[in-house]
């Protein structure tokens, strides 16, 4: 009898042999999945009701309804009602030249005084929103997964939920958003997550209340049984909220910890499942999560444990907005750099498009992700499943590694007919192939490898060499 009951334990699936625990040293026995270790590409969309009016996806968060949310940008929120304030008391909290100042007048000039944001769930009807093409594009991208903003800081659900009458599936689109896009990006063999603001809200009242942060817990819950993402991407805003010390509130105030461990004990496998770091500070100042996002700022030097970038193609707003130029935008070139120079430093880079109200996908983030995708065809070898070197530059060039092979993407062509690595000296080197080409000559002395630089570039930017090693 006991026999057939340790067999039966043994053949539960693993959350319920060993499931996590609220706690911050149950959580940190969960590790990073072999395939964000190896992903290396991912594809961020902030899509919502902020597109209508297509200036930026905080823009609730000066058209706030409720009083008392300006501190979330350090000044008070815009309602129509204040059109009547004094030009001494509008400049105040609306300094011209401040973004919250230029959000105002933005929405006065384009929807008048009458319009809040509200007026704009309706508008927000995602006509033409094909997710079969947006997943064939991201697969084309070269992308190996996709985080898509479940809900934002305007407490809109871009699915059906049972939880608010804010959502996609009752008013706007009438669809549900997140799961129409999670068959398509699954169809396509990627990886699927979803964004959810875990700290912070621009719209609703209950917040910072306990109301608001059991409501928070359950639209995250309810995600994880729904849709099965591979992570839950959080994100916070740690400095308004404190304690009666002026201390951040800490995670537990938000009950991450429960959410956490709710996440992993309730997918199908909770070892191919993770979150970021954004869920407030514990106590003693560290965080939660299984990597860390630091955001439109890159880091200098490889990091012992895994990372993850976000950025945007647009440089302003993480939404579409229509007061970009197509010049504005982060051009091919400089994404795959950028790609190349977090990749050998051990990170991710997640990098994000703002779709239109409508669903399109503007044509110029299009053509940056297509190019992306053609570079990575030709060098994919050097990002994918690839490690840190030794170190991660010299000069114009980047270091990644698989096994005996050494990768160095050179961000420019080399001008002059031979160049010399010096971070090669203490490597035997066997040979060099140039990705997309085939060998090219070199010779190796102790002052370092010198490299023959072949007549034709095998594709538009950044040029791959890949060194054969004998250690």
């Amino acid at each position: 009898m006991r026999t057939a009951l340790l067999l039966a334990a043994l053949s539960l699936p693993i959350a319920a042999q060993a499931p996590y625990q609220p706690t911050a040293a149950s959580l940190r026995t969960h590790k990073v999945p072999q395939w964000f270790e190896d992903a290396k590409f991912g594809i961020f969309i902030h899509w919502g009701p902020y597109a209508v009016p297509a200036f930026h996806e905080w823009y609730v968060a000066w058209m706030s309804p409720h009083a008392g949310y300006g501190f979330l940008l350090g000044g008070p929120p815009f309602t129509p009602a204040q059109g009547n304030l004094s030009d001494a008391v509008m400049k105040l909290r609306y300094p011209p030249g401040s973004v919250a100042g230029r959000a105002r007048k933005y929405h006065l000039d384009n929807f008048g005084p009458n319009v809040s944001y509200d007026d704009f769930l309706p508008m927000f009807k995602a006509e033409k929103f094909d997710p079969d093409a947006w997943a064939r594009l991201f697969q084309a991208a070269g992308a190996r997964y996709v985080v898509l903003t479940a809900k934002h800081g305007d407490e809109f659900a871009m699915w059906p939920t049972k939880l608010t009458p804010r959502n996609a599936g009752a008013t706007g689109p009438k669809r549900d958003i997140v799961g129409d896009l999670a068959k398509t990006v699954r169809a396509q063999g990627l990886k699927y997550g979803l964004y959810h603001n875990t700290t912070y809200t621009f719209y609703d009242k209950r917040y910072p209340g306990r109301d608001w942060v059991e409501y928070m817990n359950a639209t995250i819950k309810e995600l994880v049984d729904k849709y099965q993402p591979s992570i839950i991407w959080g994100d916070v805003r740690e400095g308004p909220i404190r304690d009666t010390q002026g201390r951040p509130v800490p995670s537990d105030y938000w009950n991450s910890k429960e959410v956490i461990a709710y996440l992993y004990n309730h997918s199908k496998d909770p070892a191919e499942v993770l979150t970021n770091d954004r869920w407030g500070l514990e106590a003693d100042g560290s965080r939660l999560g299984d990597f860390s996002t630091p955001e439109r700022r890159n880091l200098n030097a490889i990091q012992p444990e895994k990372w993850e970038l976000c950025d945007s193609l647009d440089p302003f707003s993480w939404g579409y907005s229509r007061i970009l130029p197509e010049g504005g935008y982060m051009t091919a070139n400089q994404l795959v750099d950028y790609l190349a120079d977090v990749v050998s430093k051990n990170g991710n880079l997640l990098i994000n498009i703002g779709p239109r109200a409508d669903g399109t996908i503007p044509e110029v983030m299009r053509n940056v992700l297509l190019e992306t995708g053609a570079w990575l065809k030709v060098n994919g070898d050097a990002i994918y499943a690839s490690r840190p070197f030794t170190t991660y530059k010299e000069g114009d060039f980047r270091f990644t590694r698989k096994a005996n092979a050494v990768y160095a993407i050179a961000l420019e062509w080399p001008e002059d007919p031979t160049f010399t690595l010096k971070s090669l000296t203490s490597h035997k080197v066997q040979s060099v192939e140039l990705l997309g080409q085939g060998p090219v000559k070199f010779t190796q002395s102790p002052t370092g490898l010198t490299i023959t630089v072949p007549p034709q570039r095998p594709c538009k930017f950044a040029y791959t060499f890949k060194i054969l090693t004998a250690n």
